[in-house]
């Protein structure tokens, strides 16, 4: 799925910048571009790195266990 029109950016994109250290909008920004044009992405963006932690959470408590 498109994320950012403007940059031509997919949840892939997003979830690998995620993955690869970015923690809110603003870092995935820098490193990738979405959402420093028109900022309609932005709330994607931000439910994309929530998700992302949330599965991170989850399987932290998974290991733990």
């Amino acid at each position: 799925m498109i994320v950012c029109s403007c940059h031509a950016l997919t949840h892939h994109h997003i979830e690998a910048e995620v993955a690869a250290g970015a923690r809110c909008t603003r870092e995935v920004s820098a490193k990738c571009r979405a959402g420093t044009d028109c900022g309609n992405c932005v709330r994607n963006i931000s439910a994309i790195i929530r998700q992302a932690r949330l599965r991170n959470e989850s399987i932290d408590l998974e290991t733990a266990v």
